[in-house]
């Protein structure tokens, strides 16, 4: 629609020359001339809606999140991100003696009935872990929740872990397959449990993405706890920039060792130079090794991985730490999906390395 005042200022410049005005709609060019004027002040009668960046922020899966996107406010996020929330939890929650996940641990007796939304994630966390198990060789592997609890159990005795109970924890490691009987009831081997910490935290980054991006905003940054999903393009037009904290206790947030530029990627890191603690003068590592149940530390102080997937990131950074800094690389390097930085020390002094 043409604005008021444009309209009248366009009929009167065109009374003051009739003749001049019919000679003009008389032929082709002409007419489409006075299409584009009308178009042109209809165009300038609109005002455009201004570009904003709008940032949300908020507590999930204990720790923070952070939500920045690019566009008209998105009313009820808050509310949306919550019942997300709910839903992650019911799946994949260790905390909640109730989600799904702990009562499948717990062998407690589930009907097929009796299901949340929500129990979708916990299938997703099984599929997505299995191929990630097998090209890490078993670095990555969220079957291992019995050799975690044993962890956390000596953790907080100020123990180290002894060489029996590390067998015993080994054997109950492994997939099955989900499936319910005739009569709905969960059919399960009692000593299969899992552990998606190591992975959850990025699949809930990309959930969070995916909601956005339903909603049509496509330019967003999405973090939680650290783990991120960047899509599109900033404020600025420019792609989001990352930073990498540096892999030192105490050291300051905001003093950023490396700096990644992302856009449609996300980015996981893992670190273990805190959570660790000691026994008579040694050091016990944050990083389980899930093929030998003993804590590892390594070369490699960080491991961020870059991945479409925030979820894949997640699992790969954990895999590295286990790893060290000579086999994630070569883990990398085989796989044209994934980019890292790693930062490791050599001498004494923190070095970075950047893998395509």
């Amino acid at each position: 629609m043409i604005g008021e005042y444009h309209q009248k200022m366009l009929l009167l410049t065109i009374s003051e020359d009739n003749h001049m005005i019919l000679n003009i709609l008389n032929n082709k060019k002409g007419r489409l001339f006075c299409l584009f004027f009308i178009v042109f002040f209809a165009n300038c009668s609109t005002p455009n809606k201004q570009i904003q960046a709008n940032k949300v922020a908020g507590n999930a899966l204990g720790t923070t999140y952070h939500i920045t996107y690019i566009g008209q406010p998105f009313v009820g996020l808050e509310d949306s991100v919550d019942s997300l929330l709910v839903a992650f939890n019911y799946g994949l929650s260790t905390y909640d003696p109730n989600s799904f996940i702990s009562q499948f641990n717990g062998n407690k007796q589930i009907n097929k009935d009796d299901l949340k939304p929500g129990f979708e994630h916990f299938e997703v966390m099984v599929e997505k872990s299995k191929p990630i198990v097998v090209t890490t060789n078993g670095a990555f592997d969220p079957s291992a929740a019995q050799l975690f609890k044993l962890y956390d159990a000596f953790k907080k005795q100020k123990r180290m872990m002894d060489t029996s109970s590390i067998q015993i924890a080994k054997a109950f490691k492994g997939f099955e397959d989900i499936k319910f009987d005739a009569s709905g009831n969960l059919i399960k081997d009692r000593f299969k449990s899992y552990n998606f910490n190591a992975i959850a935290k990025g699949y809930f980054v990309d959930l969070l993405s995916h909601m956005l991006r339903e909603k049509g905003y496509e330019n967003h940054m999405v973090e939680v706890g650290g783990e991120v999903n960047c899509r599109g393009k900033n404020i600025k037009g420019e792609p989001w920039n990352i930073g990498i904290n540096r892999p030192e206790a105490g050291e300051n947030q905001t003093n950023f060792f490396e700096v990644i530029s992302l856009s449609d990627k996300s980015m996981a890191t893992s670190g273990n130079y805190q959570n660790f603690y000691v026994v008579n003068d040694t050091i016990i590592g944050h990083t389980l090794d899930p093929r030998t149940g003993v804590p590892v530390i390594s070369d490699l102080k960080s491991a961020t991985i870059m991945h479409v997937d925030c979820a894949i990131a997640d699992a790969y950074a954990t895999a590295c730490m286990v790893l060290g800094l000579k086999e994630s690389t070569k883990l990398i390097e085989a796989d044209s999906s994934l980019t890292a930085f790693f930062i490791y020390e050599e001498n004494g002094q923190l070095k970075g390395k950047h893998v395509k």
